[in-house]
């Protein structure tokens, strides 16, 4: 695309279509990698037994990447391997319940505590390695005026500019660019703030386009 940003290899590639998305480019990512991951387990995982019988047990899916798995599966026009997967997930459910039912007292307590226990969810495991992958990149792109610029202007959602003013730390190159972007925090706070106050019947007239988009803004600032 004509506004890519200088790009090296598939990483900057990748990093640079997420910034020209809007979002917060660490949200892009994600969700990029999310859908990657779900896509190529209904694609490759199926019908693998050891992949399998290591659901629930030493790997799975947190509550919305479960529900993701079926949308996965619709997108390769099915749902042959979602059922598979539940089947083996609700199986290993089943049988700590089960189990936990056969006993009494503090030993039920104790087994249904260890049956809410989930394993690492698959999905966010490879999204967080994604994100953190970003971040470093972004910071070692700092110094390039096209990807300082972009950076600068960039919309992070709140957890995603922490995890990247830590990954930045002491980088003397980056130190503009978060003075940036909590600058622009700090102007959307006062928006907030100026709603607050111009919100009163006899001020509404005062209130600027800046002041009702604040609101949204923030929600996505916080949100994700």
């Amino acid at each position: 695309m004509s506004d890519r940003l200088p790009s090296r290899d598939i990483v900057d590639v990748r990093l640079s279509d997420a910034i020209v998305l809007g979002g917060c480019p660490g949200c892009a990512v994600r969700a990029r990698s999310e859908r990657a991951t779900l896509d190529a387990i209904i694609a490759e995982r199926v019908l693998d037994l050891g992949f399998r019988e290591g659901l629930e047990r030493t790997h799975g899916f947190c509550r919305r990447h479960a529900t993701a798995l079926i949308v996965a599966d619709r997108r390769a026009a099915g749902i042959l391997g979602s059922s598979i997967l539940y089947g083996a997930m609700l199986e290993r459910r089943l049988d700590a319940l089960r189990d936990a039912l056969g006993t009494r007292g503090r030993t039920r307590r104790s087994r249904l505590a260890k049956a809410r226990e989930r394993p690492p969810c698959l999905v966010c495991s490879q999204a967080a390695t994604a994100v953190e992958t970003a971040l470093g990149r972004l910071v070692e792109r700092a110094g390039d005026p096209a990807w300082a610029a972009a950076i600068r202007q960039a919309p992070f959602c709140l957890d995603d500019l922490g995890a990247l003013l830590a990954v930045a730390g002491d980088d003397a190159a980056f130190r503009p660019l978060a003075e940036a972007q909590l600058a622009t925090l700090d102007a959307l706070r006062v928006a907030l703030d100026g709603y607050a106050h111009n919100s009163a019947q006899d001020r509404r007239h005062l209130l600027t386009d800046e002041q009702r988009a604040a609101a949204d803004e923030a929600a996505r600032r916080l949100g994700g």
